[in-house]
């Protein structure tokens, strides 16, 4: 008789623990503060080869950690070992569920351990080799986007010191970046030329500045440093712009390798494609399209109590950048797919906010992205929508 064998890996910047238990809860073995290098990944793969070869069958998972999963999930799959990537969420609750609440990195790996049991029989999701190289391109994406967000906040608040006021005039784009090297104070703007401020902005925006201008506060003592402050910022978000780009440009060279059937959905562009591809890797881990919209945080909550049934937001527990890129395809398949223009219209028609109205159409969204997916069939507008001339 072939038994289980469930090994649990906790892992961390710089090492990981695993724990082995059997059904009965029996530790079998454990490996705590082993350093992520290969001399122990090849030892902790001979600890698995004996497991494996007394006769066991081993059911391996480990805690999506970002990144630093990465490096053994990878060795561990050219060892020939099946392991799950389990997602914070799915753990946290068997952690929670322990009577005392010391927690460390050998406990954790115990938890992960429990919980492949308690879960054995889900299917082992494993991401696609073929795409590992665009995921990786979407999380750099991701990292820049939230790097250029912030560095446009730090701009924004030495703004508003410098000029009271200004950001509420103009956002900070290529054009307006280009201007605040040259004008930051409302007295630099009193001063400038007009027709050399339209070279940047329109005639009616810089009437408007000019206007705030003339009841602007001065800037206080700090003045110099602010301005220091915000030439570097700007050139630090010059270049972090540049950078998306590039990693735009090596997106859409990525996307375009693969004969994809996503791309045949309307709304769906080569940005927005790569994001939807590189989170999702494979549609068959969701074995229904609800389970898709759940996984992009756009499922509603539901609160009942009683007779009592109240739907409010969506979730968000989903993944951030994968709802975005789906509500942002959204919004473009309102205007070329009659299939989600219909229904966003008919929601609309019905008294739904416009705002809901594109939430719920992102719901419809997903159900197209995981039938036209899952089918691996491309998108084709229903007859009813088709042109009779």
């Amino acid at each position: 008789m072939c038994l289980n064998a469930y090994i649990g890996i906790d892992m961390a910047k710089d090492k990981f623990d695993y724990c082995a238990m059997d059904r009965d809860l029996n530790v079998l073995c454990t490996g705590n503060n082993c350093s992520n290098s290969i001399d122990e990944f090849r030892k902790f793969s001979d600890v698995l080869t004996k497991l494996n070869g007394s006769d066991m069958a081993l059911k391996i998972g480990m805690e999506s950690t970002g990144i630093y999963h990465v490096l053994l999930y990878n060795h561990l799959r050219k060892e020939g070992f099946s392991v799950r990537i389990l997602n914070g969420l799915e753990v946290r609750g068997m952690k929670k569920s322990r009577v005392r609440k010391t927690s460390n990195d050998s406990i954790d790996a115990q938890s992960i351990a429990r919980y492949l049991m308690v879960t054995e029989g889900k299917e082992s999701f494993q991401f696609p080799e073929d795409l590992e190289n665009l995921r990786e391109l979407v999380t750099a994406y991701d990292m820049l986007t939230c790097k250029i967000r912030t560095t446009k906040n730090n701009i924004i608040r030495a703004m508003d010191v410098l000029f009271r006021g200004l950001s509420n005039l103009i956002s900070i784009n290529a054009n307006t970046t280009d201007l605040l090297e040259k004008y930051r104070t409302a007295e630099d703007f009193m001063n400038a030329d007009q027709n050399e401020l339209m070279k940047y902005l329109t005639k009616r925006k810089t009437a408007g500045i000019i206007e705030a201008a003339k009841s602007a506060p001065e800037p206080g003592n700090n003045k110099q440093a602010l301005e220091i402050e915000m030439s570097s910022l700007i050139r630090i978000l010059n270049v972090l712009t540049d950078e998306k780009m590039k990693i735009e440009e090596s997106m859409k060279r990525e996307l375009e390798s693969h004969d994809h059937v996503i791309k045949s959905i309307p709304g769906i562009g080569s940005i927005n494609g790569s994001i939807i591809l590189g989170k999702i890797g494979d549609i068959k881990r969701f074995e229904n399209a609800e389970k898709l919209v759940a996984f992009a945080g756009i499922d509603p909550v539901i609160k009942e109590s009683g007779k009592m049934r109240l739907q409010k937001s969506i979730s968000k527990r989903g993944d951030p950048l994968l709802r975005s890129a789906i509500y942002m395809s959204t919004i473009v398949a309102v205007r070329c797919n009659p299939v989600i223009s219909e229904f966003y219209e008919r929601k609309v028609g019905g008294g739904m906010p416009k705002q809901k109205a594109l939430v719920a159409a992102s719901r419809k969204q997903c159900h197209i992205i995981w039938s036209v997916w899952h089918n691996n069939k491309p998108f084709e507008i229903p007859e009813k929508f088709k042109s009779t001339d």
